[in-house]
Order: structure tokens, then sequence, then C-alpha cells
């Protein structure tokens, strides 16, 4: 089968990615397995072809504006841009070779301009209107267009799939639609790991560790609050932030930690985001991850934690419970509550490296289930189901 992946990005890899495009990676890298043959189509800043451990990857030149100011009208362009360019692009592939089946992302809208005969399905990457109702990220207006983009977008697939069942339930709703779920899978691709950064900064630290994004959808203004409180509490840990910078009102999100950690901002460590071979040596060594999201969609960082037998402190209904039981494979706290994270980060803090160990291993277990040859089989039958209907 050959299968076309639409995707507004596609870091080359050894670089610092977000979650859709390692879900690209580990999905193409299943399919190969199993005798299949992946494409992704991609924007980019030049044209250009290569291939990655089989993985054929196809980058189609898009001008974009890229200003800070005018955030909605800047997505509106670029979302139409890309839209736009890829679907011309998708015309001359299909022409040129046959494609049993497209999977778009929900992203950026980019099956909106699709009207193709090879049929086409929709992975729901997240849904703004639930993943970003804080509106501190993005103002209310791009929330709403970035909505009905991905609603528009549903119309031009005869599919939508997501990988919890809170981002398919809600967008279901909206669009009067079932959509299935089918859960992310998970193999860890890292051949040689690289310790240069854990070595410099955190060796012989006893360490709490957050990663992903920094940006208020991802809590870490809700550990912000409870970070000068925990570092006071326990003087014999640090506390690490690894991920991408955004600002809030202007202000950038580490220098905003910085200031709630107070007196203890020295046993504050933030870094930009790291490469899998560098950030996976700092999570098997962390005590234990907090990622208290306000909204989720069944994350790859809770999932790489687990993988690694951390003990994870997520958010109760925002997907983590998907993955973890409170008390046996994780811990689970209410969503944007600052003392109820206070008191799992304690009660995490609080444990003995024995059972720390246990919940890693249940954690480890939930964990293996998602290996590609369960879950990607799962996305197969999807595709065969959608290619028969069609025809």
């Amino acid at each position: 089968m050959n299968i076309l992946f639409v995707a507004n990005e596609y870091p080359k890899r050894g670089n610092p990615t977000t979650g859709f495009p390692n879900y690209l990676y580990r999905v193409s890298l299943a399919l190969i397995k199993l005798g299949h043959q992946p494409m992704i189509l991609t924007a980019g800043n030049v044209d250009s072809h290569r291939t990655e451990q089989g993985i054929k990857i196809q980058t189609v030149m898009v001008p974009l504006f890229f200003g800070e100011k005018w955030q909605t009208g800047k997505y509106i362009y670029n979302a139409i841009q890309m839209g736009r360019i890829l679907n011309r692009k998708i015309r001359q592939i299909t022409k040129e070779t046959h494609i049993d089946v497209i999977q778009f992302t929900s992203l950026s809208g980019l099956a909106m301009f699709y009207y193709g005969k090879t049929p086409a399905v929709l992975r729901l990457s997240s849904y703004a209107k639930t993943y970003f109702s804080s509106f501190q990220t993005f103002p209310k207006s791009q929330v709403k267009t970035m909505s009905l983009f991905e609603r528009m977008s549903a119309k031009r697939c005869s599919v939508v799939f997501a990988p919890c069942k809170i981002t398919a339930d809600a967008f279901g709703k909206d669009c009067h639609r079932k959509v299935p779920v089918i859960e992310t899978p998970f193999v860890n691709d890292v051949r040689e790991y690289d310790a240069q950064f854990f070595d410099s900064h955190l060796k012989g630290k006893k360490y709490v560790l957050f990663f992903g994004t920094l940006y208020a959808e991802k809590g870490v203004f809700v550990i912000a609050e409870i970070l000068e409180r925990f570092l006071k509490e326990n003087p014999d840990y640090y506390f690490v932030f690894i991920g991408q910078e955004y600002k809030v009102n202007g202000i950038g999100a580490a220098r905003i930690i910085r200031e709630k950690a107070g007196a203890c901002a020295n046993r504050v460590i933030i870094s930009k985001a790291l490469p899998h071979n560098q950030l996976y040596p700092i999570i098997r060594e962390a005590e234990f991850v907090v990622l208290p999201s306000l909204m989720d969609n069944l994350p790859n960082t809770c999932i790489e934690a687990m993988y690694f037998g951390r003990v994870v402190i997520g958010t109760d209904g925002a997907s983590f419970e998907q993955l973890i039981t409170h008390g046996k494979s994780g811990l689970l706290c209410r969503i944007g509550d600052s003392d109820d994270l206070l008191e799992k980060v304690n009660t995490a803090a609080a444990m003995t490296s024995e059972e720390k160990q246990q919940m890693g291993k249940l954690a480890q277990k939930r964990i293996d289930r998602l290996k590609p040859e369960k879950a990607v089989r799962q996305l197969l039958h999807l595709y065969e189901y959608v290619i028969s209907t069609n025809k």
C-alpha cells in the first residue's frame, strides 16, 4: 500500500521536534516494516527530496508570513498558502504515482483544499477549540479560526480519527460524525544516546522534569505557581524545564518561571528543546516527570516518560487518564489546580525508590500496548475500510 502523509512541517531527523513529526516518523517506520511504502509531503523553505530510513520526504516551498503582530490574520494567510500549494502538489503526485490513501493532519486545515479522487483520512493532531481554550497562547479569534479550518478539513475526508477519546468526542460532537480512536504508536528510534547536556548540567543532581513546549496549555504556569514552595520544602531537588519557549503578553515563559521560583531560582534549570538522543538520557535519570497540561491529545511526552519507567504526574480529564491509572501506573491531579499539583508532586518526592520502580514498571506495561505492530495495524484496518468504501 502506498500512503501519502500531508504535513505542515517535518524537520530533519536529529533536530528538536514536536509530537506530530515524531508521530509521522514512528508510523512511517512501522508501515515500512509491515511492507508498505509511506511518503511525506510537507511545507518548507525550499523544494527538496530526501529519504530517511526508507521514508520518502518531499518538501514544497511555501512562502509564509512570520511577523509577530496580527496573529489571526497571519494564521489565515499561512494556512491558505500551505493548503493551496500542498494540494496542488498532491494533484501532481497522484498523477505520477499510484497512491492508495492520503492522510492529512488537522493542523492548519490542510485538507480544506483537497478535491482529489484518492481516498483521504484526517488525523486530529489537536482540536483548537478544546486545546487552546484558555486563550493564553493564541487570541480567541485565532482559536475560533483554527477550529473552523479543522472542521472544514474534515468535510473533505472520508474518515476522521483521533489519538484520544477527549479529542474524538469533542470534535465528533461539533461535526456530527463518529470519530474513532487510534492511539499513537511508540518505538524508541534512538540508536545512540548523547549525554553531553546531562553530564554538563544535571549529573549528580536530583531533579524533577518537565519537557515539552513552554506555553500555558502545557501547564507550565501551574508549575510556576508551586515552584518556590516545592523547592523550599525539598531542598535537595532541582526543577528542570526543557522545550521551545513561547511568550505571554510579550513576556517569555522562562522569565515568568524564574520569577515565580523566587529565592529558589538558582535550582531551576531551563533549556531550549533538545533532540531525542540528548533528551532521553535526561528523562531516564529524572526522579519523576510533571506534565500538568490544561488539555492534551495523548501527548508523546507522557508516552516517552512512561516508556522509561518514570513516575508521571498528569492531569485528569486532559487525556492522561487514558494512559495513567492513578496510584498504580502514575499520578493524576486536577486541571489548573496548583494546590492539588503541589500535593501530588510532594507525594512523588516522598515515594521510596522501590515504590517509584514498581509504578514505573506498570507504566512501561501500559506503553507496551502502543508497540507499532499493535497500534499501526488498527490504522491499516482503517485505511482498508476507507479504500474499500470509496471503490
